[in-house]
C-alpha cells in the first residue's frame, strides 16, 4: 500500500525537500469495550502493526477514559463510555507513541477520570495531548520529531461535557481563543504543526461549512496539517493554502460499532517528511473484522471506498459546490435527528406549560431536573455543541428562505446517496 499511487497524496518533491526522512502515523477513534482483555494480537492485524511500528511516531485518538470499576459517570446526554483496563497496554504494545485525548468522552467520569487516564497512559510510556489540569494546560502542545526537525502536535475538540475548567482536568476547547493562540505560537516554535481536531456531525460524509471555515483558519494561523475525527465515519480532504485538511478519519477500532456497516471502516494516515517539509500523505484505509483492525480490502472493495472518499473530497475542496450539498445534508438531519432531539428536550410538557404560564403545577415539571435531567441534558448538547448548532442554523436558514436555497434535484439526489454511505 505504501507504494500504491492511488493511495498517496503528493505534496512536495522529495528530491528538493532535503533533510532526513521522517514519518508520522495517525489513526482515528479507539475504544475497547469488550469483556475479554485486549492485546495487540486481538485488536490490530500484524501487517498494520508493522506499519505502526515502522513509523517514527504513531498517534491514536484514545476516545474514552481509563477508570476504576466503581467510578461513577457524569450526568450527560449520550452514552458514558470507558476503555477496558488493558486498552492502554494494548495501544502501547501495538507501537503507538501518542494518545490524543481531546474528545467528547474523555471527561465521562469527571476530572478524576481524565487524571487517571493520563496517569495510566504516561506510566506506559505514552505521551498525551489535548487535556490538562487547568484550562490553560489543556492547550499545551507536545513535540515529536527527529534529525533536527521539530513537529508540534496540538489537540482540541468541540464542547459537550468534556472541557477543562480553570483549575480542573478536562479537554482543550476548539472555539476558545486559546486554540487559535496555541496554533500561532506553535507555528513560531516548531518546524511543522499538526492540529488534531475532534469535531463535526456524526455519520455524515461532509464537514459543515462552519467547521470547514474554522479548520481552514487553523491553517491560516500556521497549522501545516489538520487531522479530524469524531463523525465515526471517514470524510474527505482538501489542500488549502499550502496546508492539508483531513476532516475525519472515522473509527480505527470502536468496539460498540464493529457491527455497523458504515462505522466499521476508517482511514489512517502515514505522513511523510523530508526534513521539515511535508512531502506526501499515504492513505491507509482500514476495516474491522471480528474485532480486529485490518488493512481494508478483505471484505470491502478497496477501490470503491477510495473512489467514494475521492468524490467526497472533490465536493469539499470546492466550497461553492459544498454549500448546496451541505444544505441538503443539514435539512435531512433536521428532519431525521434534530426534531427528535429537540422534542426530547422540551416535549409536550412545554406545550402545556405555554398554554397556562401561571399554573405552577404545569410549570414545575418543565425544568424539574430530577425528573427530566436526561432530556434537558440532550437539549443542552444540541444547543451548546458547535456542530449541532451550525447544522440546525443552516437547515432553518434554508427552509425559511433567509439563506438562498442552492440545492438542485441532482445535487440532492447525490447528497442523499453519499449520506446513505455514512449514516448509522
Amino acid at each position: 500500500m505504501a507504494n500504491d499511487p492511488s493511495a498517496r497524496i503528493e505534496l512536495g518533491s522529495e528530491q528538493t525537500a532535503g533533510g532526513e526522512s521522517y514519518s508520522v502515523f495517525v489513526a482515528g477513534d479507539y475504544v475497547i469495550g469488550r469483556d475479554e482483555s485486549p492485546s495487540p494480537e486481538t485488536t490490530i492485524a500484524p501487517s498494520l502493526r508493522d506499519r505502526i511500528a515502522a513509523a517514527d511516531v504513531s498517534v491514536v485518538n484514545f476516545e474514552a477514559p481509563l477508570v476504576a470499576a466503581d467510578a461513577e459517570g457524569v450526568p450527560k446526554s449520550g452514552p458514558v463510555v470507558s476503555n477496558h483496563d488493558a486498552a492502554g497496554e494494548a495501544i502501547a504494545e501495538s507501537s503507538f507513541d501518542v494518545c490524543t485525548l481531546a474528545n467528547n468522552h474523555v471527561r465521562d467520569y469527571g476530572p478524576e477520570g481524565v487524571a487517571s487516564t493520563v496517569d495510566a497512559l504516561e506510566a506506559l510510556g505514552l505521551e498525551t495531548v489535548g487535556v490538562g489540569d487547568t484550562h490553560d494546560a489543556a492547550f499545551d502542545p507536545i513535540e515529536v520529531g527527529g534529525g533536527g526537525v521539530s513537529i508540534g502536535i496540538v489537540n482540541v475538540c468541540e464542547r459537550e461535557f468534556n472541557i477543562a475548567e480553570e483549575n480542573d482536568y478536562g479537554a482543550a476547547w476548539l472555539s476558545d481563543r486559546r486554540a487559535r493562540e496555541t496554533i500561532q505560537r506553535a507555528a513560531e516554535r516548531f518546524d511543522t504543526v499538526i492540529a488534531v481536531v475532534h469535531a463535526g456531525v456524526e455519520y455524515v460524509p461532509f464537514p459543515s461549512l462552519d467547521l470547514q471555515r474554522r479548520l481552514r483558519e487553523f491553517v491560516d494561523l500556521g497549522a501545516d496539517l489538520v487531522v479530524g475525527h469524531h463523525p465515526h465515519v471517514p470524510q474527505g480532504w482538501e489542500r488549502y493554502e499550502g496546508g492539508m485538511i483531513f476532516y475525519s478519519l472515522g473509527n480505527f477500532l470502536f468496539d460498540a460499532m464493529t457491527d455497523s456497516k458504515n462505522a466499521s471502516w476508517g482511514l489512517a494516515l502515514e505522513i511523510r517528511f523530508e526534513g521539515p517539509t511535508l512531502v506526501a500523505v499515504d492513505l491507509v484505509p482500514t476495516e474491522v473484522i471480528d474485532g480486529v483492525v485490518h488493512p481494508l480490502g478483505q471484505r470491502r472493495d478497496r477501490d470503491d471506498h477510495l473512489a467514494y472518499l475521492e468524490r467526497v473530497s472533490e465536493i469539499i475542496t470546492d466550497r461553492a459546490l459544498l454549500e448546496p450539498y451541505w444544505q441538503e445534508i443539514a435539512v435531512q438531519l433536521l428532519y431525521e435527528r434534530y426534531t427528535n432531539w429537540l422534542h426530547t428536550g422540551v416535549g409536550t410538557t412545554l406545550q402545556r406549560a405555554r398554554a397556562d404560564p401561571n399554573n405552577s403545577e404545569l410549570q414545575r415539571p418543565l425544568w424539574d431536573l430530577e425528573a427530566r435531567r436526561r432530556e434537558i441534558l440532550t437539549l443542552l448538547t444540541v444547543v451548546r455543541m458547535e456542530s449541532h448548532r451550525w447544522t440546525m442554523a443552516t437547515a432553518l436558514a434554508v427552509l425559511t428562505g433567509e439563506t438562498e436555497d442552492q440545492r438542485t434535484p441532482k445535487i440532492s439526489e447525490e447528497a442523499r446517496s453519499l449520506l446513505s454511505r455514512a449514516s448509522r
